[in-house]
């Protein structure tokens, strides 16, 4: 499919999507940003609220697409995308070559 992430677990092809796929896919970015920081002699990023918010450029920001279905609530429509960050996709997809750059002159 186009929307999901292909798998191979115990030789059985699965697909995943939503959070189930981006979650530990931006956890092993944010493994390898602190990786390339520990290599340099530099601390890992900790908390990375701080570091998100001062870098919204590392991001690719999603504005086009339906309102989410994960969070209609009754018969509401979901929350809508915006741009700049949006209740749906935060701030939106890490650009890993922006993420890498950024850590490494993150102070």
């Amino acid at each position: 499919s186009q929307d999901g992430f292909s798998c191979v677990s115990s030789g059985i092809n699965a697909e995943y999507g939503g959070t189930s796929a981006a979650t530990p896919t931006v956890a092993g970015m944010i493994a390898l940003a602190n990786d390339a920081r520990l290599d340099a002699g530099k601390p890992v990023l900790g908390f990375l609220n701080p570091f998100i918010y001062q870098n919204p450029g590392i991001f690719f920001d999603v504005t086009l697409g339906p309102p989410s279905q994960a969070c209609w609530l009754d018969d509401l429509e979901g929350y809508p995308l915006s741009e700049g960050w949006d209740p749906v996709t935060g701030f939106g997809t890490p650009d890993y070559r922006r993420l890498i750059q950024a850590a490494m002159q993150y102070y």
